[in-house]
């Protein structure tokens, strides 16, 4: 269905071995989870743009007797590019896989970050949400163009390329990549999507993602 703007997003990073959500110093919070939607460093934080790309591969058709009588079915892994308007620079770091030196700098690590997200947005009354859920990826930064203030400022707004992979809980998602969800579905809770997008994951008090 046709949908307006975004409303938020959840970043979490994953155990490689397990899938379980990592949290305090090891994730991107104490929880875990990373809403991007202001923090300290990053007030204006939340992304502008989410380009989701591949969600359905065609088929290959097969042919016998000269006509199209069956076809293969392939596997649609999807990449989630997101432009952040702002973004908190140590999550930034983390997301992308890099590790910190002795000089506090941040290099890429040894490892990719396996990551797991949830993009959101809503119906064109404004009234539901439509969630897009990625169980296992890892993500990117691509180019980065810098210029110079004139009269008017220049801003560089960060894009980061999310490329998925299987799950590695075997259960989750039905062993698929990606899947979609909304309120418009009786029974549906945010909980529940994010204990199944974040393993481990846990409601604390005063949680907005029970919304």
């Amino acid at each position: 269905m046709a949908t307006q703007g975004i409303v938020t997003s959840y970043f979490g990073l994953i155990d490689d071995a397990t899938g379980q959500l990592l949290k305090g110093a090891d994730g991107l919070s104490d929880t875990g989870i990373y809403e991007a939607d202001g923090h300290q460093d990053a007030t204006a934080e939340g992304a502008t743009q989410i380009q989701i790309q591949n969600l359905g591969t065609a088929p290959t058709l097969q042919y016998s007797n000269n006509k199209a009588k069956r076809s293969t079915k392939a596997r649609s892994y999807p990449t989630a590019e997101f432009t952040m308007l702002d973004l908190g620079f140590e999550a930034k770091q983390k997301l992308l896989g890099k590790i910190q030196t002795a000089s506090k700098g941040f290099v890429d690590g040894e490892k990719e970050a396996h990551v797991a997200a949830i993009a959101v947005t809503q119906t064109l009354d404004k009234q539901h949400k439509i969630y897009y859920a990625f169980a296992n990826g890892t993500m990117i930064e691509g180019n980065k163009t810098l210029g110079t203030n004139t009269n008017n400022e220049t801003d560089s707004n960060d894009v980061m390329t999310l490329t998925t992979m299987d799950p590695v809980v075997d259960t989750q998602f039905g062993g698929k990549p990606y899947s979609v969800s909304s309120d418009l579905v009786d029974g549906f809770t945010l909980d529940a999507l994010m204990a199944e997008t974040f393993p481990g994951y846990s409601k604390t008090t005063g949680s907005t993602t029970g919304q």
